[in-house]
């Protein structure tokens, strides 16, 4: 009977023992809550997919049914391949009237940068807009497709800020400023004052080149060449009593003295000036980098004077007005280190006498 006794005691301990050791601890508990809280997400999330993707594919088939299939439109950067959000797309019919309402006109998704709509089958256009981009072409397409993909491409537009001054002082200029690309098309016109002294104006980098003229009372026009608009100086106005200007945009074949047929502007612009002061005398100086032997520079940027006196000669200009002078790399305005600065070198200024 005594032994029985021990042997409850023993078991009874036991199975506290086993109770103790299987007792979870407040954190524990807490941890093993957060997992099945988790799993119950999980597993709404999947069956929420479920449902979602069941709903897309009924969609998919009553849009079918109804000849209304799918259309996808995506907006990329033109320049680096990137999506780009909230651009706003327009789709329409190919032949409908001008006052009709797009079938699309709202904003890229921020997310997936893309529009979508159910449209039936027929002949369309789409175009997009983007602030700081240049408008997409137009993309004419047939949608007879279950699901339609159209992209569209927006170049990014090149900001270009630059002051009008005086090379003397470096004071603003109010002077007429105009802007023209390669095909001569005007793109911007405007007048700078003595106040707000910075413009700007849009550029598109897939353009080879733009112009810039300006004109002020009491100075020379200025004209320039942009082909690369970071190292574009802005607008320097010589006043016209200076006794020397640069001939801006003045081009000669490499290592030679003929005149390139890109210099036609500036040729024109020194005849102008001249004609307009029959007693003007000038001398035309010309200046060369360093790449080359001083002997073979000297006698470059003479020739080169001498063609510029040829082309006034032949304009009428009477030659006796005109003096030359060959300076070769002896004057250089920046250190020959580097090609942009032989090209600043490379110049042909006008002396008044």
């Amino acid at each position: 009977m005594r032994l029985r006794i021990i042997i409850l005691a023993l078991l009874a301990a036991f199975a506290m023992s086993e109770n103790v050791c299987y007792a979870l601890t407040p954190q524990q508990k807490r941890q093993k809550a957060k997992e099945v809280q988790m799993k119950k997400r999980e597993a709404a999330k999947r069956k929420a997919e479920k449902k979602r993707a069941a709903k897309l594919k009924a969609a998919k088939k009553k849009r079918i049914k109804e000849g209304k299939p799918l259309l996808y439109v995506y907006s990329y950067n033109q320049k680096t391949g990137d999506l780009l959000p909230a651009t706003h797309v327009t789709v329409q019919e190919q032949n409908a009237r001008p006052n009709k309402k797009p079938k699309i006109n709202k904003p890229t998704d921020n997310k997936r940068s893309r529009v979508s709509r159910g449209l039936p089958n027929g002949s369309y256009w789409a175009a997009a807009a983007k602030t700081g981009y240049f408008a997409s072409d137009t993309v004419r397409f047939m949608h007879r497709e279950d699901e339609d993909t159209v992209k569209l491409y927006l170049y990014p537009e090149t900001r270009l800020t630059f002051t009008v001054t005086d090379s003397l002082t470096s004071r603003p200029v109010a002077a007429n400023v105009i802007v023209r690309n390669h095909e001569q098309k005007r793109i911007m016109q405007t007048t700078s004052d003595t106040l707000h002294t910075v413009l700007a104006v849009l550029l598109d980098d897939r353009i080879p080149y733009y112009t810039v003229e300006a004109t002020a009372v009491d100075y020379f026009p200025f004209r320039d060449t942009i082909t690369d608009p970071s190292l574009f100086r802005g607008v320097v106005m010589s006043p016209r009593e200076v006794k020397s200007f640069l001939l801006h945009n003045i081009y000669f074949a490499t290592g030679k003295t003929r005149i390139l047929e890109t210099s036609e502007a500036a040729l024109n612009e020194l005849y102008q000036y001249l004609r307009t002061r029959p007693n003007q005398r000038i001398r035309i100086v010309g200046h060369t980098d360093d790449i080359g032997s001083d002997r073979s520079n000297q006698a470059l940027s003479e020739g080169r004077c001498r063609e510029v006196r040829r082309e006034m000669e032949r304009r009428g200009i009477n030659v006796g007005r005109i003096e030359i002078e060959g300076r070769g790399e002896r004057d250089p305005i920046v250190p020959n280190n580097s090609e942009e600065h032989r090209q600043m070198n490379r110049r042909v200024e006008i002396v008044l006498l």
